[in-house]
């Protein structure tokens, strides 16, 4: 029944690879993960925590007056609270709010403190035993470190670099250091006590004297700020190493911010009361110079009073003076509104007459949004180019808004030109009905008209002024802080993290090395192994055991151990594959040194020769022979010496210790080792020895690095490639076959040697006996190797 074919993706083959490659591997990663994770562990020990401190802020539209000119339905209440939250984070995080807020923390942030272990240096922004207040200094020291050593309660050493060139300054706590570089003061503080005096002269510290606009630009990036969606709250964070300074800059930054905005507010509301002020003195001074005129008038034509029609007209004709001076005043305050926004002036620049027009409404709030926008486009241009699309656009709002406004006031002003006319023709008929009055009479009506217009536009100018006091005690910040300056603890560095990612490192980089050595460095172990890389038939392992001799006849030494068992089974093997033929000849080579192939040779013959055969040994390694020194035989005769005509066959074979093993040597190392091998002379010598023995093994140079073994082959009828678990690899194995490919060699079979195993697979595996073998020629390899 045919069998079955296996078609699972994963085969058997499969498992065995890869407990291969664990088994042979397995110590890389154990060696290499620990140490990427304690290079992790020492990298994240020197750095520094970075903590995050936070505030909020909540923007709102609080007051409590609204009965004023300044209320949330006003401009002064309402041009900032208007702008969105955008702009607002725009404002806090430009340039001159941080400018601000470092300069009154100068004190604080000028200069840092560090304290210098053996590992690492960290800073310490409290609980330094001094301090140091700087007046001026050298540009070029600034970041520069200052070395400052305590020598004892009153005196200190201060070293730093300039120009390449190491200074030294001694000075005095709480006295002024001053030297062509610098004018200093380092004061002790409140923890520096006679008694401590020693103890912290065995520390070093270092400070260093930081340039303020680049602590305004470092500040700066570190600060951010969100608007969460749909809130009005702005969150503030900072990261620093040292929270509890974070928390001061944010802590300060958030009065600063408070108080510009408060600032703004304050300034249009005094700028209101002194126009209300001074409108009250022209009007009083033309209220006094009218009453007088009224009141010697009457003296001078003994006039005492009206009748009750006289009255009448006269107070009417008073009503329509005072509105029309209103309307005046609403046309001036067009006026300068228009002149305003054509001249395109600074929002501060407001007029403050606009806001006696504050019961138009549209015209209000169109006020407020072209304040709000130039604010904004101000605010932008503290931080940004006028190229910057935000304040592009900005522009354009405002260019549009300009447009619709005025408009609105040419409009505004010819409708009420109109009312004003329609005053005129009023009061032109009520002067016309008092022109019946008698002349005295009618002048003093006018001159009480005068001064009764002058009272009105009085009264309502007192009412004004008195409304924009009462807003200025309502003027609230419309920024609050409902979540105080905190710490909110390390955001980074993610240690835990960092120390896993060097150990995924160590384990990618061990990986790496196993599948480099596998695929490059990797050499055979077993036979299964050299099976899975050569079609070449394997016809024998050679047990690897320690304590066997490295030279000579093992198979005669320790006849019960591994090694001799293994040579028999070869010695069987080669009788299969020779049975019924005559092929007696077998060439013994490696690919390349210290793989065994003269031990093998030795060992072959020996095994042969002592079941019944008689067998020769042919060194014909010219090159490095190493029968002769393994056997420890005088070769002063040999193979190069007959070529030579030096001597005849006769004399250079000679007997072993081993009964029917002769060898034929070397002899002395000719000068020119491989054209001797191509000498017919050679021919001869193995003739000869197939003519006299059962068994010719010629023993060659490695087929790896000459060309003797290949050309050799021709002699031969069973060719054996010994290769060593040391040096057999994938690539040479496969440079071996393209040897006997192109050559057409025929007969080629594989000796695994040093093989390493608990249990053989053979029978001989039952038996105890611990030896070793080895031997190398040193071919191209060190010597240790």
């Amino acid at each position: 029944m045919e069998k079955k074919k296996n078609t699972s993706p994963i085969q058997m083959n499969d498992f065995k690879l890869i407990w291969r490659v664990i088994s042979k591997n397995w110590y890389i990663p154990v060696l290499i993960v620990p140490i990427f994770y304690l290079i992790g562990y020492f990298y994240v020990y020197k750095l520094e925590n970075v903590y995050q401190a936070s505030v909020e802020l909540l923007k709102s539209n609080d007051t409590y007056y609204r009965g004023s000119v300044i209320t949330d339905n006003s401009f002064y209440s309402t041009a900032r609270s208007y702008v969105d939250n955008s702009n607002e984070i725009r404002i806090i995080t430009s340039y001159d709010i941080m400018d601000e807020t470092v300069k009154k923390l100068k004190g604080q942030l000028q200069v840092s403190y560090y304290l210098s272990g053996r590992v690492r240096t960290t800073e310490q922004f409290t609980g330094t035993p001094f301090s140091v207040s700087v007046d001026n200094i050298n540009p070029k020291l600034y970041e520069t470190p200052f070395t400052l050593k305590i020598l004892d309660y009153n005196q200190y050493e201060l070293k730093y670099f300039l120009n390449d060139v190491e200074i030294k300054k001694n000075g005095t706590f709480n006295e002024q250091l001053i030297d062509v570089d610098f004018n200093l003061i380092i004061n002790r503080e409140a923890g520096f006590i006679k008694g401590a005096a020693e103890q912290l002269s065995q520390l070093n510290y270092q400070i260093v004297i930081h340039n303020m606009p680049n602590l305004v630009s470092k500040f700066k990036q570190a600060l951010k700020v969100v608007n969460p969606d749909y809130t009005n709250v702005l969150v503030l964070t900072m990261d620093d190493i040292i929270p509890e300074r974070a928390i001061l800059i944010l802590d300060t930054l958030s009065k600063v911010y408070i108080n510009k905005s408060l600032n703004s507010r304050f300034d249009i509301n005094e700028r209101t009361i002194s126009y209300i002020d001074k409108q009250l003195d022209e009007v009083s001074l033309s209220l006094n110079d009218v009453e007088d005129t009224l009141e010697i008038y009457k003296q001078k034509n003994n006039i005492l009073d009206l009748n009750w029609e006289k009255e009448d007209f006269f107070q009417k004709l008073a009503s329509y003076d005072g509105k029309k001076s209103s309307l005046k005043l609403q046309i001036d305050a067009i006026n300068d509104l228009e002149k305003y926004i054509i001249e395109d002036k600074d929002p501060e620049f407001l007029p403050p007459n606009v806001y006696l027009v504050s019961d138009d409404q549209f015209l209000m709030n169109s006020v407020k949004d072209l304040y709000s926008l130039q604010l904004q486009i101000n605010n932008q241009l503290s931080f940004a180019k006028d190229i910057n699309p935000h304040v592009i656009e900005s522009r354009e709002n405002v260019k549009k808004l300009k447009q619709s406004m005025l408009v609105y006031l040419n409009n505004t002003r010819k409708a009420t030109f109109k009312i004003i006319e329609n005053v005129d023709n009023e009061i032109a008929k009520y002067v016309s009905d008092i022109q019946s009055i008698p002349p005295k009479q009618r002048e003093m009506l006018n001159i009480s008209r005068k001064v009764a217009v002058n009272e009105s536009l009085y009264n309502f100018l007192l009412q004004q002024r008195a409304n924009t006091k009462i807003a200025k005690a309502t003027i609230v910040p419309d920024i609050k802080v409902i979540d105080s300056p905190r710490n909110n603890g390390v955001i980074s560095p993610d240690k835990k993290k960092i120390m896993s990612t060097f150990s995924t490192i160590g384990l990618a980089i061990a990986l790496l090395i196993i599948i480099v050595r596998s695929l490059l460095f990797t050499t055979i172990q077993t036979v299964e192994e050299l099976k899975e890389v050569t079609g070449l038939p394997i016809i024998a392992d050679l047990p690897f055991q320690r304590d066997v001799k490295n030279e000579g006849f093992v198979v005669d030494e320790s006849p019960n151990s591994y090694i001799t068992e293994a040579f028999r089974t070869l010695r069987t093997n080669l009788q299969y594959v020779i049975l019924g033929s005559n092929r007696k000849t077998i060439l013994i080579t490696s690919n390349g040194p210290g793989e065994g192939k003269t031990f093998t040779t030795i060992n072959i013959g020996a095994i042969l020769a002592k079941g019944g055969k008689k067998v020769v040994m042919i060194e014909l390694d010219l090159h490095k022979p190493r029968i002769q020194k393994a056997l420890q035989m005088n070769a002063d005769i040999g193979i190069s010496t007959f070529m030579l005509g030096g001597s005849v066959l006769d004399e250079i074979v000679k007997p072993t210790v081993i009964p029917n093993l002769f060898t034929i040597l070397s002899g002395p190392i000719p000068p020119n080792p491989s054209d001797l091998v191509l000498s017919e002379k050679l021919k001869e010598i193995i003739d000869y020895a197939k003519a006299n023995f059962d068994y010719v093994l010629i023993d060659t140079p490695p087929a790896g690095m000459l060309s003797d073994a290949s050309y050799l082959m021709q002699y031969s009828d069973i060719n054996l490639l010994v290769v060593n678990t040391k040096y057999a690899t994938k690539s040479s194995i496969q440079m071996f076959e393209k040897v006997v490919t192109d050559n057409i060699i025929q007969n080629v079979y594989l000796v695994l040697n040093g093989v390493k195993r608990k249990r053989s697979k053979y029978y001989y595996s039952r038996y105890g006996y611990g030896y070793g073998y080895g031997y190398g020629y040193g071919y191209g390899y060190n010597k240790k190797a």
